[in-house]
This record gives structure tokens, sequence and C-alpha cells, in this order.
């Protein structure tokens, strides 16, 4: 006999045996305790005779003294396919109708929302001899799904590595890989994706019940992932570790909430079980999965992390890849961008050399035909021209060289002691035609010296660039130099009052080959303000700007001055 019949014979005998009042209430509660299924006894009047343990746990309901209509109160039967649709009549009055159930699926909706399914059966019970039923016995037990075989895993595999595979954006496959995981391998899911120690942020989130998928969108919006808080999942998972816990306790998620609401939201997703594997690639943790259970299913087990660690080194090879190409284009992008800005700014200075050189070359056969000399004036006036051109060459070459030189690594100073202010004061000078040319006014505020060690020739390079720039988008505007010292730091300032920069096109103008402006309208290689960094920082230093679209721009060079006597720092004496 099974162990629901002794069940159903043992209560019969019970109904018997309390009708003679032979039977206490406490003996009753001791046989039934005992079972490992759920059981409900109810009266024909609707009170409840038996509710254990096993039916508390499920029901999650404190045991009542009634039953109306079939129903525990604060829960509801659904259908178990959907865990939404109720049933058209409860197990139990279908068996005070007479009907013996002996094996059938429900779904349960507890009071908290959340939905378990149960299988077992519902037995009209009377006492010996009787035929109208004096009581009805549920008897059932939380259905556990299957765990995962070796054929969906390799199915969820295949399946993953298809749409890992498509040409898509690489986060735009994270959510749709989930949707295969959940609710295949897991309940619920998010993928955190952030190098380890930086900023770590939630990319894609799946609850298999569409209300707690809300609920975990909305949390992971409102309280999204700090690493400072290392109490919380993501920085588990992002420490390089996979980590597995086997019961997620309420006061668990309690300690990681940040507040009450925050508790309240992760409490609302029924999360029991967890699993956090990082997403590892070249040796860098790039982000992590995040695999839950929630209520009635197994923890995790060793299948299924071996599994997940899988999917995740799929997904951040994927992930990894992606940025490489991305980059990779980006890089092509650049260089052909690139090479059309040298062309065109190689081939500037040449045009005028080549015309000035061919036409003194007319200039000169002419002459000779009629025997008379060239005019030294005319080669002058060409000459002129040729340097000026040839030096706006050799500048270009140099700039191409640095990048060359800082790409490989190979850029090498040569320090020695100096005065900052002097060499800005000597830059300056050197600018005045140019300056007078664009009709702008060149000021300096240097009041004492700044002495320091230094590359002179890469200083010289760093003041030119910045003065250069001002020049060029000034518009006419003055432009102020400021040289001044704070302890062992030197700072230079370069203002002016030109177009400016946006402030999208900022944070980008000191890397190589950007440009803020048109290059139709402002020549340049796009390299000036990337080789200042570069040797700025080579220097130990580093260089800011800031800037506002029509009111010009700051640019703040700070330089260490190196190992320099004390009384260098106390230099006051005004610059003769």
């Amino acid at each position: 006999m099974s162990s629901g019949g002794v069940q159903l014979s043992m209560v019969r005998q019970v109904l018997a045996e309390r009708a003679e009042a032979r039977l206490s209430d406490a003996a009753l509660r001791l046989l039934v305790e005992q079972a490992v299924e759920v059981l409900l006894l109810v009266d024909v009047t609707g009170r409840v005779l038996v509710f254990n343990a096993e039916a508390g746990r499920q029901f999650r309901v404190t045991a009542p003294a009634r039953v109306e209509h079939g129903v525990v109160p604060g829960c509801a039967w659904v259908r178990a396919e959907d865990g939404v649709t109720p049933l058209e009549d409860s197990p139990l009055r279908r068996a005070f109708a007479g009907e013996r159930v002996f094996e059938e699926r429900w779904g349960l909706r507890r009071p908290d929302g959340t939905v378990v399914v149960l299988r077992g059966g519902v037995f009209p019970v009377s006492p010996e001899g009787g035929e109208a039923p004096e009581a009805v016995l549920l008897r059932a037990r939380e259905e556990v799904p299957p765990r995962l075989d070796a054929t969906r895993a390799a199915t969820l595999l295949a399946e993953a590595g298809a749409l890992l595979g498509a040409e898509l954006d690489a986060e735009a496959r994270l959510e749709p890989l989930l949707r295969l995981m959940v609710p295949t391998l897991a309940d619920a899911g998010v993928f955190f994706l952030g190098l380890a120690g930086e900023s770590v942020r939630a990319a894609a989130a799946v609850h298999a019940e569409p209300a707690r998928h809300v609920a975990m969108v909305e949390m992971l919006r409102r309280y999204p992932p700090e690493l400072s808080d290392t109490r919380g999942l993501p920085a588990m998972a992002l420490s390089g570790r996979t980590e597995r816990v086997a019961l997620l306790t309420q006061s668990q998620q309690e300690d990681v909430a940040r507040d009450a609401e925050h508790a309240r939201l992760l409490l609302l997703l029924g999360l029991t079980s967890y699993l956090g594997v990082p997403l590892v690639a070249r040796g860098r943790v790039i982000g992590a999965l995040a695999l839950f259970r929630t209520e009635g299913a197994p923890g995790f087990g060793e299948e299924d992390e071996q599994l997940a660690e899988e999917l995740a080194r799929r997904v951040a090879l994927s992930l990894d890849n992606a940025r490489l190409l991305s980059e990779a284009r980006e890089a092509v992008r650049l260089r052909d961008e690139f090479l059309g800005i040298a062309s065109h700014e190689l081939k500037t200075p040449l045009t005028p050399l080549h015309l000035k050189v061919q036409l003194l070359q007319k200039q000169v056969e002419v002459l000779a035909a009629h025997g008379k000399p060239v005019s030294a004036e005319r080669v002058s006036e060409t000459l002129e021209v040729v340097q000026r051109q040839v030096r706006k060459l050799t500048s270009l070459v140099d700039n191409l060289l640095d990048v060359s030189r800082i790409t490989a690594g190979r850029l090498k100073l040569e320090l020695e002691e100096m005065d900052l202010a002097s060499v800005a004061a000597e830059i300056l000078y050197r600018f005045a035609p140019a300056a007078a040319q664009h009709h702008c006014s060149l000021e300096m505020h240097a009041p004492v010296p700044v002495l320091g060690r230094w590359d002179r020739l890469r200083l010289e390079q760093v003041v030119t660039n910045l003065l250069s720039n001002a020049l060029k988008y000034g518009a006419g505007q003055p432009v102020r130099l400021t040289v001044e010292a704070d302890g062992r730091m030197a700072r230079l300032t370069v203002e002016d009052g030109g177009i400016g920069i946006s402030a999208q096109d900022l944070p980008r103008i000191f890397e190589r080959f950007e440009r803020a402006v048109s290059d139709r309208h402002y020549g340049g290689l796009g390299l000036g303000l990337y080789i200042t960094r570069q040797i700025v920082e080579a220097f130990g230093g580093s260089v800011t700007a800031t800037s506002e679209v029509g009111r010009g721009s700051t640019f703040v060079l700070e330089l260490p001055r190196g190992d320099i006597p004390e009384e260098w720092l106390s230099v006051s004496e005004p610059l003769a």
C-alpha cells in the first residue's frame, strides 16, 4: 500500500475514533506532523481539522480555523502551467462533490504573490460504512523542477553559441542570452559589466515571473551596484572567484540592502539561492553573471556551476572580441581620417613651395635668354617663401616622429636646470610677429623666476603648442600667459578669449588625431595637444583644459620642479 493510502486509512480511523471521543487532538497532531507531504483535512462545515507543518510551509499562512469555498485564506488555486489563470473549481470542493483525484498538478498562489506547483490528490473521507463524505483530505508534495540533464545543457550551450556568434552589438546579446538561461538554468539572472575596481553596471536582467521581472529591473535602476559596498553580490562575483550560496536567507538579503525599500524589493524577488560567475577575458575580470533560483527550486550544484562557468567564459570572450573589433574599426577610421588630413597638411606647404620654385626657374630662363642677371631681391623673396614652407614641413614631420617615439616608448628627456618664466618669455617673444598677423595682443604675468629641472627642448615644444593653439583659435582676442610657483610644483597657464571648445569635445582634445574643429577651416594634424600631454606626463605633471563655446579656453600646465635645492623654492626676486 502507498504512503498516501496509509495516511488515508489512518485519517479514516482518526475520524471514527474522534467521533467516539476516544482520540485527543494532541494525538491527531502527533500523527500528521510526521508526514513529509502537505496534509489538509477539512470537514463538511469548512472547519480545519488537520493543517500540518508542511502545509504551513507551502501555503505560507498559519493554520486557519476555517476554509471557505475550498480556498485557504489569503491563497488562490491557479493553473500550474501559467501560475496566473484561476482554477474553475478548487480541489477541495471537487472532493466534497464526491470526486477522487489521485494525481494532479495545481498552482498555488500564496499571500505574498509567489506561486508554487503542488502535485498530489484529494479524497472524500467518510467513516467506515458511510457514503456521504464527512471531510476531505488534500495531500500533496511540492513539484521540484528536474535537474538540468546533459542533453538540455548541450542544447543551452549550442543556442548560446549561436546567439553569441550573431552579428549583433555585443551588449544587445546579453538579455536574449539570459532568456535562454532563465528558466532552464535559473529563475533569474543579471549580467554586470565593468572592470574590477572600476564602476560596474547592470547591463541586462531577467526574472522568470513577469511581475518579479519588473521589480528586479526597478530595483537595479534605483539601487545600481556600488563597488564600495563589499556586501553586495556584484562585488562577490567581481572578486574573480565563482561564488555559490546554497541558501539565501531573508536576513542575508536584508543585510546587503541599503535601506528598507531596497530590502522590500529584494525580498519581493523570492531569491533562495545564488551562483555568481566572473566574466574573465585575457586575465581581466570584465563583469559577472549572477544567477538566482527561487522558492521550491533546489540549490545550485556542481554541474550547474560548471555550465555557468562555461557560459560565462563564452560571453566574456564574445564581449572582449566585440570590444577589440570595435577598437580596430575605430583605429582604422582614425587612420584613414588622419591620412586624409596628413595628406592635405603636407600638400599645403608643398604647393606654394613648388609654385615659387617653378616661377623662379622660369624667370631665370627668360632672363638668361636675354642675357640679363636674376634680381637678388626676387631670389631673396622666393627663398623666404621656400624657407617658411620648409619650416612647416619640418614641423609636421617632427610631430609624426614624436608620435612614433611616444608610441614606441622612446621619448627621452634630458633634464637641466632652467627658469620656466624665462623659457615662456622667450617663446612669447618669438610669437610676436604671428600675434601681429592675428591682430592679437600677448600678455605675460611672471613676477618671479620659477626654477626647476626640465628638458628645454621638450618644454619649449609644450609651451609653443599651447601658445600656437591660443593664437590659432583665439579669434584675435588677447592671449594671457601666467607662470607661477606652488611649492615644488610649477604652474603655467595660457588663456584666450577665442572660439572655445564644446563640453562634448573637451574630454577628447588631448587624444591622438582628435580635433574639436573642422579641418577644413583650421589646419593641423590633431597631434599637438596629444604630444603636449605625453611630454607633460613624462615630466610627471598634468595638463588640463576648461572652456566655454564663444568665451575662450584656459589650459593649465602643472609640472614638478624636480630635484632642486631648497633655496630655489624661496626665490622671490622679480624678473629683470
